[in-house]
């Protein structure tokens, strides 16, 4: 059983490009959609289709110079514990390279995005 949809969909996408998998599939969703879509913009992620029986995702990962863009993911919400931050207050990344992903009430988008809108919202993952 899956608690959270999120947690394992990205714990799948870092575990599969880990070991080195040019695909990966996860279960469909309109909200996992709109996790790849905002993955593909920041450059995790190449692609996604949804497969012919519309019920799993078949993902492209993306890879610079054989290694994955997909390292690490920390997890700041989970199924018993969510974190809601202000804008204000969101927190930045251990680099400047790394994505933390905000699930606001104008959908989900990167800390940066939040922070320049001045919505605050419920912090999901930082992915490195």
């Amino acid at each position: 059983m899956i608690n959270s949809l999120v947690v394992d969909f990205l714990i799948r996408l870092k575990n599969s490009s880990l070991a080195q998998n040019k695909f990966v599939i996860t279960p469909n969703s309109k909200y996992l959609r709109n996790l790849c879509d905002l993955l593909i913009k920041n450059g995790y992620l190449v692609s996604y289709e949804i497969q012919p029986d519309k019920k799993t995702l078949k993902i492209e990962l993306s890879y610079r110079d054989e290694q994955p863009q997909i390292s690490q993911v920390k997890l700041f919400s989970k199924p018993g514990r969510r974190w809601y931050q202000k804008a204000f207050s969101l927190p930045w990344g251990q680099s400047p390279d790394s994505l933390i992903i905000v699930s606001t009430s104008k959908g989900l988008m990167t800390q940066r995005q939040a922070k320049t809108l001045k919505i605050g919202g419920e912090i999901l993952a930082e992915i490195n």
